[in-house]
Formats: structure tokens, C-alpha cells, sequence
């Protein structure tokens, strides 16, 4: 029961992770590779701060949050101008070095030999794991809710045109360096913020939990979901983490000696559908989702009022 509680609060992880490149990538156009790093800074920041400093947990999240942020505005200073293959090279590049830091700044962080051990909150309260993926799912909820909010807004409709053609958004006056610099990072700060919520979960803290293999599995959520609708990466990942990591992985009645095969299997799945996705539905399993646009009363409009 433990383990799906730990499975399922994971996956809701996954699933705020992914809603947010949608509103990076799917909305404004950024490709962010370096899901992993801004997570981990979350994660990691979260560790130290509880660990070493004895900040309390939900503080410590709210601080490593803003140093996720922090990143993620300077990363966009110097590259989000540039083109997008120099922003996904960027951003891969970013949560490398931030793997390299936690390994070799092993005073701070522990380096191989991890850090831990970070407990649940809400003290020792009976069924704490469950009130704490209820709390995730919480935060999760409020993510997508507010990306559906953004995507009907004028910003949302601003990122989008900024995402469609940004010499044209930048002609009629809007200031697309500021907006996409400003979005990138509050949603890699929210990033952290699930890095953070994500430390309890894991509890002990090793470097090999900053694998680009979380990344990866964002994106081909996203992309099989659909990038331009809201609901697309919570599809995605419930395809993929759900159907994998959960289902088949622990409940399937697999053989032990071919329970080995199964990551593989699974990385060959991803692969088999994935180019299904491209080959015949490009715009995901949900295709796009149009913001909708209030339309204006026929005086607003110029239109003369029948008489």
C-alpha cells in the first residue's frame, strides 16, 4: 500500500512537471530540456535547507523554489532570444552542470553517498503519506486550473501569438523578451516547488535521481497527450508513468526471472508509440486546444445597430 501511495504521488509529480511545459512549450514555444535541473534544484535545495539548516519543510520548498526561479530568470537573459535549438542545447546543458554541483559539492550536498533522511510533514500523524499526496494532488489540481485559466486569458492568447510568430507580436507593441523571460521563470520556480514536494517522497537523496531519464519522460508525456491542449500532459503521463510504472510494472503477474526485461520493454513502448503520435496524430492524442475569445457586441465592432 505504501509503495502506491509513494507510485501514485509520483506520478502526480509528473504530472504537474508536465502541465508546466505545456505552458513553456506548448504556449510560448520554449523548449525546455532541463525539466530535471530546475526539478533537482528543488529537490536538493529542499534537502539542505531541512537538513542542514533545520528550516522548516514547507519554508525550505518555498526557498528552493525561488532559486529554481532565480535560474531559470538568468538562463532566460542569456539564451531565450536566441533560437530554439540554442535554448534546448541551453537548458540540457543547465541540469547537467546541476547534476555535476550535487555530485562534486558533496560537503553541501552528500555527493554519491546521498542525503537524507527527509520525513513527511504533519508530524507523526497516522496515514501522513496519504494526507501529503493529498496535498500534492491539491497543487496539481490548482496547476492545471490555472493553465486552463492562462490559455482563455489575454496573456495566455499573448504567449501563444508570441509562440505562432513573435517578430509579428513584437510589431504590434508587445514586449515578448519581458513576457517570455517572466513565464520561464515562475514555471521552472513551480518546478522547483514540485522538486521540493518530491524530497519527502523520496526521502534519502542520491544523485542518480537527477537522470535525464525524467525529462524525457515529461516530454513524451507532452507530446503524446498533446502539447497544445491543457489536458494533453495529464494523458500523457497517465498513458505512460500510469500504464507502466504503476500497472504493468507493479501489479502485472510478470515471471521474476523476465520482471528484468520490463524497463526495456517500456522504453521500447514509449518509442513504438511515440512515432505512431508523429506518423499519424502530430498534435498529440487531444490535438489543440483554441483559447476561446469572447465575442464583442456588434457596436463594440463597429457594426451599425439595426434601426
Amino acid at each position: 500500500m505504501d509503495y502506491l501511495i509513494f507510485s501514485f504521488s509520483l506520478m502526480l509529480v509528473y504530472i504537474g512537471l508536465a502541465q508546466l511545459l505545456h505552458i513553456q512549450f506548448g504556449m510560448a514555444g520554449i523548449p525546455n530540456f532541463g525539466v530535471v535541473g530546475f526539478w533537482g534544484l528543488g529537490l536538493y535545495g529542499t534537502g539542505v535547507l531541512y537538513l542542514t539548516y533545520d528550516v522548516p519543510l514547507f519554508i525550505a520548498i518555498a526557498m528552493a523554489s525561488l532559486l529554481s526561479a532565480a535560474a531559470g530568470y538568468v538562463l532566460a537573459l542569456l539564451v531565450l532570444q536566441r533560437s530554439g535549438q540554442a535554448v534546448l542545447a541551453a537548458t540540457l546543458a543547465l541540469s547537467a552542470i546541476i547534476a555535476t554541483l550535487i555530485v562534486s559539492e558533496k560537503d553541501i550536498t552528500g555527493g554519491v553517498q546521498g542525503l537524507g533522511t527527509i520525513k513527511f510533514p504533519f508530524g507523526d500523524m497516522d496515514g501522513r503519506n496519504i494526507v501529503f499526496m493529498v496535498f500534492i494532488l491539491i497543487v496539481v489540481i490548482a496547476l492545471v486550473w490555472l493553465s486552463a485559466k492562462l490559455r482563455d486569458s489575454r496573456m495566455g492568447r499573448q504567449l501563444v501569438a508570441i509562440r505562432d510568430n513573435e517578430e509579428l507580436a513584437a510589431s504590434l507593441g508587445k514586449n515578448t523578451a519581458s513576457t517570455k523571460r517572466w513565464v520561464f521563470a515562475v514555471t521552472c520556480g513551480m518546478m522547483g516547488v514540485l522538486g521540493g514536494m518530491s524530497a519527502p517522497l523520496h526521502q534519502f537523496l542520491v544523485p542518480y535521481q537527477l537522470a535525464p531519464s525524467l525529462t524525457f519522460a515529461v516530454w513524451i508525456a507532452l507530446v503524446l497527450g498533446g502539447k497544445g491542449h491543457n489536458l494533453g500532459a495529464t494523458v500523457g503521463v497517465f498513458v505512460t508513468f500510469g500504464l507502466f510504472d504503476i500497472l504493468i510494472e507493479t501489479y502485472a503477474p510478470v515471471p521474476a526471472e523476465q520482471a528484468i526485461l520490463l524497463p526495456n520493454f517500456k522504453l521500447f513502448c514509449y518509442g513504438l508509440v511515440l512515432i505512431m503520435i508523429i506518423m499519424f496524430r502530430p498534435r498529440g492524442m487531444l490535438g489543440e486546444d483554441k483559447p476561446r475569445v469572447r465575442a464583442r457586441p456588434a457596436q463594440a465592432q463597429g457594426v451599425p445597430r439595426e434601426t
